[in-house]
């Protein structure tokens, strides 16, 4: 192992560029990342790229903190190799694991967190789901079972917040929606950062509401309401408006991108993830 350290902090000093670790999304797997890795390749040689292979597709539907802990002891091995810093691409439901390890570590040497189409803020139905499931599913979400499954952990229906903040047992904490004891430290370790990416836009297939991956929601009137009006924002609850105060927050906006096809788009690619991979 420790030879393995050395000699991957020797092809970091060589290469000049930090190390990317690419954390997949539900029902995915480490090859998603594969074509961001190529462009990568090619735009900075050499670059570390680890692609984590510690979940086969049905493990995504293990509880968040579960995929949390099961990350975390990987995560610190790359860090100690890359003492100058790391980022992380996180993509749909990893940037929400994203959002646990940088809130839990308390010396985590992460430069830039870039959450590509991630339900941030929460998720609430859904191009495919229908009516009836969307309105009815907190029933088994909002319970002790239904926290036992990833999606239940960031199901955020806007008509019953109560029930949210009671049993969502992830993102409500993350959050600071519901009361949560661990709060400042989720804020100063999540405040390390020196860079949040954000990357979603209105063609999403998945994502609902698309901005929830700008970390925006639906109100109790099903009518989204941008980041800046959020309690968690105006409050500074996790550090959100320190970041975009201290212009460490940046945000994208691009349609016609279906969610699958987020991590396998050239100009996405190019334009919004490669030049903060410095």
């Amino acid at each position: 192992m420790e030879g393995q350290l050395i000699f991957l902090f020797l092809l970091n000093v060589c290469t000049g560029y930090k190390a990317v670790v690419f954390i997949h999304g539900f029902n995915g797997d480490s090859k998603d990342g594969n074509f961001i890795n190529d462009t990568i390749q090619k735009m900075h040689p050499n670059t570390p790229y680890y692609s984590l292979c510690v979940f086969t597709k049905t493990d995504t539907f293990k509880p968040l903190w579960r995929e949390v802990e099961i990350i975390k002891p990987h995560l610190v091995q790359y860090m100690k190799a890359h003492p100058q810093g790391i980022h992380l691409i996180c993509y749909s439901q990893g940037g929400l694991v994203c959002r646990g390890l940088l809130s839990t570590l308390q010396d985590h040497n992460v430069d830039t967190f870039i959450a590509l189409s991630s339900p941030l803020a929460g998720l609430y139905g859904g191009k495919d789901v229908p009516q009836r499931l969307t309105r009815n599913i907190y029933r088994f979400f909002y319970s002790k079972i239904g926290q036992w499954i990833s999606i239940g952990n960031y199901w955020k229906d806007p008509h019953h917040l109560t029930l949210y903040g009671e049993y969502s047992n992830y993102l409500a904490p993350l959050n600071n929606d519901s009361a949560s004891p661990n709060i400042a430290e989720y804020k100063r370790n999540f405040l390390r950062l020196k860079k949040l990416v954000l990357i979603g836009g209105p063609d999403d297939d998945v994502i609902s509401p698309w901005k929830s991956s700008l970390f925006g929601f639906y109100d109790k009137n099903e009518n989204v309401q941008e980041m800046v009006n959020q309690r968690y924002y105006v409050e500074d609850s996790f550090g959100l408006r320190t970041l975009n105060e201290g212009k460490r927050l940046h945000t994208y906006s691009i349609p016609n991108i279906s969610h699958r096809q987020w991590v396998r788009n050239l100009d996405v690619i190019k334009h919004s993830i490669i030049k903060w991979l410095t």
